[in-house]
């Protein structure tokens, strides 16, 4: 774990810029939740939730359509730890204008767990839905659904209930130009954490035992990121993702989001409680359906905008045979990220306290390579099997970047393998718009019989990028991930894009 802090540190030396004229693009996004009951063969159905991030306008011609990430996990039926990862597009048009909306898209992602008959892991969901504005930024939604695992056997027509909460993404772009401007007013703060997440002192489970409490069980602590925000009047939204390499239950994961409270006792020192719901399971762990709950009060440090936090609070399966106590603890930064809900589609924004930080976000497919060797049953590794990935990149300098990423299997024989990953990645320019590049991870993943010891692994890679335009890349990597206790050490090949996602934020 030190390690994983060591890394995150690196964020903090961020470069600052002379006060620049920029180019500001507002693009509307939101966050969609949804619900559903599918259906299974044999076996209670599944309460099905679904939450993500989607972005509109992404291409300047079609502005009605947007583009996003989204994951779904299982809360009710018997297959805890059921999740999936992945993608959308799709377009959302009125019907009466500014009320009435219908909402037509497609999900692909990979994922599975807990034993489903999700084959290769590869989940197919077209929608269809009528979204109802009951606010600005607070809609209503109903709908229907499939949910398709095509090489599994769960395949389910749905009615889908949900909400959306509106906001606005905004892109950022250079001008060369350098002026003194105005003070830049308008902020949303959000919080980038790495997080440990400790589960100790069971009260229930932790492990599918005969036993109501099996005392002897080993502590279960998981790796992870943390995300808060929206600080208003104290409150915040926060996001909770982590998956487990200590304790031999490799493949467990929890994925909650909630609301939590922040109280200022010094410029330095707050305390804070939180409230989370979400969905968790795998690694042999009881947690019945997968529906999961937290509460925890905590105590945090602030270092300018360099954030601590100890957290301790309690872990508990309503539908299963899981409790326990938890510590948390997390290492991030805090931004302030420009907004102004007054400009319209681009404008030119000119302040004295405001820089560009570059971000990104990557998504690709994943091919492993695997040699002669077993997974946990017996069987011989697939010689190929494929997966989707994520990564989100923050830059450092114009040669280091800190990434985030989390891969999930869609094809093959290991439908409910996944990893999460932290690290750096340096680029070498090759010309106005190639560079190479050098990539170092570590991380936790698990699931699918494969062997990965107790869940933590690295890898490395070379590669190149190619820059499209401003906005979009092409990226293309290979190398190695090794289990540290396990026998999976696959070459790997990564190809897919990558969106330019710079924000201003407050110097």
């Amino acid at each position: 774990m030190k390690r994983i802090f060591t890394i995150l540190l690196l964020v903090c030396s961020f470069v600052s810029f002379s006060q620049n004229k920029y180019q500001v693009e507002r693009l509307s996004s939101r966050i969609r939740l949804s619900g559903e009951i599918v259906r299974m063969q044999g076996e209670q159905d599944l309460g099905f939730l679904g939450h993500g991030y989607e972005v509109f306008g992404l291409i300047p011609k079609a502005p009605k359509w947007y583009f996003g990430v989204n994951a779904y996990s299982a809360l009710t039926g018997i297959r805890s730890g059921l999740f999936v990862f992945g993608i959308t597009g799709g377009i959302q048009k009125p019907i009466i204008k500014d009320w009435l909306y219908y909402d037509a898209g497609l999900f692909l992602g990979g994922g599975g767990g807990s034993g489903a008959p999700d084959g290769g892991g590869l989940m197919v969901r077209p929608h269809f839905d009528l979204e109802a504005f009951v606010s600005k930024n607070i809609s209503l939604r109903a709908g229907v659904s499939l949910v398709d695992f095509p090489s599994g056997a769960i395949n389910s027509f749905n009615f889908n209930v949900g909400a959306t909460i509106n906001t606005n993404t905004y892109l950022a772009n250079n001008i060369n130009t350098i002026e003194k401007g105005n003070t830049a007013t308008f902020f949303n703060t959000i919080e980038i954490s790495a997080l440990s997440m400790n589960l100790f002192n069971y009260k229930k489970g932790p492990l599918k035992t005969d036993f109501t409490v099996d005392k002897n069980a080993p502590n279960i602590s998981l790796i992870g990121a943390m995300i808060k925000s929206g600080h208003y009047n104290n409150f915040y939204g926060i996001l909770k993702l982590g998956g487990a390499f200590i304790g031999e239950v490799d493949g467990f994961m929890m994925l909650l989001s909630g609301v939590g409270y922040e109280l200022p006792i010094t410029n330095w020192l707050s305390i804070d409680a939180k409230g989370l719901v979400g969905g968790a399971g795998g690694g042999n762990v009881q947690f019945g359906g997968g529906f999961a709950t937290q509460i925890e009060a905590g105590v945090g440090f602030r270092f300018s905008d360099y954030l601590f936090n100890i957290s301790y609070g309690n872990t508990y399966a309503p539908n299963g045979n899981f409790e326990s106590n938890h510590l948390d603890v997390s290492l991030g930064k805090r931004f302030k990220l420009y907004k102004n809900p007054e400009i319209h589609s681009i404008e030119l924004v000119e302040s004295d306290n405001l820089k560009k930080e570059e971000f990104s976000f990557s998504t690709y497919n994943r091919a492993y390579f695997s040699g002669n060797k077993k997974d946990k049953s017996g069987r011989v590794y697939d010689d190929v099997f494929n997966s989707i990935g994520f990564e989100l990149e923050k830059k450092i300098n114009n040669h280091i970047s800190i990434v985030g990423a989390t891969v999930w299997a869609y094809q093959g024989n290991y439908g409910a393998y996944a990893e999460g990953w932290l690290g750096l990645q340096y680029y070498y320019p090759l010309g106005a718009s190639w560079s190479a590049t050098a990539k170092g991870l570590v991380g936790a993943g698990g699931g699918g019989s494969i062997n990965l010891g107790s869940g933590l692994i690295y890898q490395y890679t070379l590669g190149v990028e190619k820059q499209i335009n401003k906005r979009w890349s092409f990226i293309m990597n290979a190398g190695q991930v090794r289990a540290v206790n396990g026998n999976f050490t696959p070459i790997l090949l990564d190809a897919g894009i990558k969106l330019n996602i710079s924000q201003l934020v407050k110097n």
